[in-house]
């Protein structure tokens, strides 16, 4: 079943140069799955978030979120969704507990079902302790998971996140990680943006790459993956004049470090070798989804 379903897309925002930021932009998302939206700055993943969640009205193209049109049907929408806007800001007279909880009553839920949901929430994220104390003697980091909690406590059907683990430390950011893979789990469906690689590979069952407002990439891992022919990258690190790099294969360097891409395993193997013999320090890894984002969008330079 579609959990979400957007149809051509297309959003102008009107100025002295009227700019397009999203050019017919066709996705499918089931539901209990979590998909996963990259693309650099100005890519259009907002936008497309904001019309999905029936902020932001698009200029041409429909969209739908479990069959109900997000223009037409806006108030339906509403009942199903819950937002974490990227640059989300608290009040600083609220507490984490009062974020989850009249956020929560105001989507008709029973107080007994809303204190349940909050108390799960804020345990999830690791605020339950300073669910009594006001957000403006909070963190960024602690802000931003009172927020999360609040649509986590929500109960929606589907979440839409826009870089929701920006700003969180290390600890945090996995800790939410573990929280939406359970919700997913739990039969929830997940529309998330993000910046972070790593986020997209560990949370991600499919995602698409949008650059200058069209969809470039879309699949699993293991589709956007097979975009590239080079399955291997060794990483480099001495001399970078080092004959032994010459047709190699595609190189990117970085001062010292080199990223030389391969086809084959058993070349990066050979590689790392010749490298070592040589004195150079030398890694070979299968390519990342970073490797296979940045060639895509055109960010990189051999």
């Amino acid at each position: 079943m579609e959990a979400i379903k957007s149809a051509e897309l297309i959003k102008v925002y009107q100025s002295k140069e009227p700019v397009e930021a999203l050019k017919g932009v066709s996705l499918s998302i089931d539901k209990g799955e979590l998909f996963t939206l990259l693309g650099p700055n100005g890519a259009g993943k907002t936008t497309f978030l904001r019309i999905i969640s029936t902020q932001l009205s698009p200029t041409k193209g429909e969209a739908y979120v479990f069959g109900h049109d997000v223009m037409r049907e806006a108030g339906e929408v509403r009942k199903h969704i819950a937002v974490v806007p990227q640059d989300v800001q608290t009040y600083n007279n609220f507490t984490p507990w009062e974020y989850c909880y009249y956020f929560s009553l105001l989507r008709g839920m029973s107080k007994r079902r809303v204190e349940e949901q909050a108390e799960k929430a804020l345990k999830a994220v690791e605020l339950w302790d300073m669910r009594k104390r006001t957000c403006a003697t909070l963190s960024g980091g602690e802000k931003k998971r009172a927020v999360i909690a609040s649509a986590l406590a929500s109960d929606a059907d589907v979440l839409m996140l826009d870089e929701p683990t920006s700003g969180l430390d290390v600890v945090a950011r996995r800790k939410v990680w573990m929280v939406l893979r359970e919700l997913v789990e739990q039969g929830k469906t997940i529309l998330l943006t993000t910046h972070i690689m790593e986020e997209a590979e560990m949370l991600s069952d499919r995602l698409a790459i949008v650059n200058k407002g069209k969809v470039i990439a879309e699949g699993t891992l293991k589709d956007v993956k097979s975009l590239t022919k080079e399955k291997f990258r060794v990483v480099v690190e001495g001399n970078s004049k080092n004959k032994l790099l010459q047709n190699n294969g595609r190189v990117v360097k970085f001062g010292d470090k080199q990223i030389i891409y391969l086809k084959d395993e058993d070349e990066a193997i050979e590689l790392v070798k010749t490298a070592l013999k040589k004195g150079l320090k030398a890694e070979t890894a299968p390519i990342t989804l970073e490797d296979v984002f940045v060639k895509l969008v055109g960010g990189e330079e051999a």
